[in-house]
C-alpha cells in the first residue's frame, strides 16, 4: 500500500487523489511506472481498465473483487468515463457497475445491514474523459473530477433504497429471472458476466437466472454530472 497516503484517514486519501484534477496518469507518474504501463499494456492494444492502473499504479494496492470497501476506512474507490459529444459538451458514457447480487444472501438483508451498503456507502468518486480514440493511451486519458460521494448524505439517498427493496422483494418472490434494469429509477440489477451462461441458482424458485450486480444507473449518472458544473473548468483547463 502506498505512502503517499493514510489508507485509514479518508481526508489524506482525498487530498491525495484531488492531485489528480486536469491531469493524467503520464503527469503524476514517474518515468519507471510509465515506462512499465507502456510496456505492459501498449502490445495489448491499449486494453484494460483505466481504474485498474490508477488503483495499481497511483494509490498502489492490488486489485480485488473483495466485499469490503477498497480502504479500511470504509471508502469505496470508483473510476467511471465521461464522453465528449458532437457538441463539445460532456456525457456520462456508461452505467457505474458496484458489487455482485449473492441472490441467497440477499434475502435475509435490510437496507441498512446489506453488503450494498457496506460496500458503496462512501465512494472516492473519479471522473476521467474517454477521447474514443485506441490510438491515445490510457495514460493521456484527462482527470477531470475527484470527490467522495456519501450515499446516505446524498438527496438520492431514499429513491437508492427504494430501488433496492424493489430489486430485494423481486428475488424473495422468486423472480430474480424476471429482474430488469428498467424496474427501478437509479439504482439497477444490470447482467454481471461474459454472455449468456452466467446463470445462477436463485432461491424460492426452480428457475435459473442471470448473474446480476447492482449498478448505479446511466440516468443517476447523468443526474451526479449535471450537479457538478465546475467539471467543465477542469475540462477546459
Amino acid at each position: 500500500m502506498a505512502t503517499n497516503y493514510n489508507v485509514n484517514d479518508k481526508n489524506s486519501i482525498l487530498k491525495f487523489a484531488k492531485k489528480l484534477e486536469g491531469r493524467t496518469l503520464r503527469d503524476v507518474l514517474d518515468p519507471v511506472r510509465v515506462n512499465d504501463i507502456e510496456s505492459r499494456f501498449f502490445s495489448a492494444g491499449n486494453k484494460g481498465g483505466f481504474g485498474h492502473k490508477l488503483e495499481e499504479y497511483y494509490f498502489e494496492y492490488d486489485i480485488n473483487s473483495d466485499t469490503e470497501p477498497d480502504f479500511p476506512c470504509q471508502l469505496e474507490l470508483k473510476v467511471t468515463p465521461l464522453k465528449v459529444l458532437q457538441s463539445g459538451k460532456l456525457s456520462v458514457k456508461e452505467r457505474l457497475v458496484c458489487n455482485i447480487i449473492n441472490y441467497f444472501d440477499i434475502v435475509n438483508e435490510t437496507f441498512s445491514t446489506s453488503s450494498f451498503l457496506n460496500k458503496n456507502k462512501e465512494i472516492l468518486l473519479i471522473r476521467y474523459v474517454d477521447p474514443l480514440n485506441s490510438s491515445i493511451m490510457q495514460l493521456d486519458y484527462k482527470i477531470v473530477d475527484v470527490r467522495i460521494h456519501n450515499l446516505i448524505e446524498s438527496e438520492d439517498a431514499l429513491q437508492i433504497e427504494e430501488d433496492w427493496n424493489f430489486i430485494v422483494t423481486k428475488i424473495k418472490y422468486g423472480e430474480a429471472h424476471l429482474l430488469s434494469e428498467s424496474d427501478t429509477k437509479y439504482l439497477g440489477a444490470c447482467t454481471k458476466g461474459a454472455d449468456s451462461s452466467s446463470i445462477r441458482q436463485q432461491p424460492n424458485s426452480k428457475n435459473w437466472a442471470m448473474q446480476r450486480a447492482f449498478s448505479f444507473k446511466t440516468q443517476y449518472m447523468r443526474e451526479l454530472l449535471n450537479r457538478a458544473p465546475e467539471i467543465y473548468t477542469i475540462w477546459k483547463s
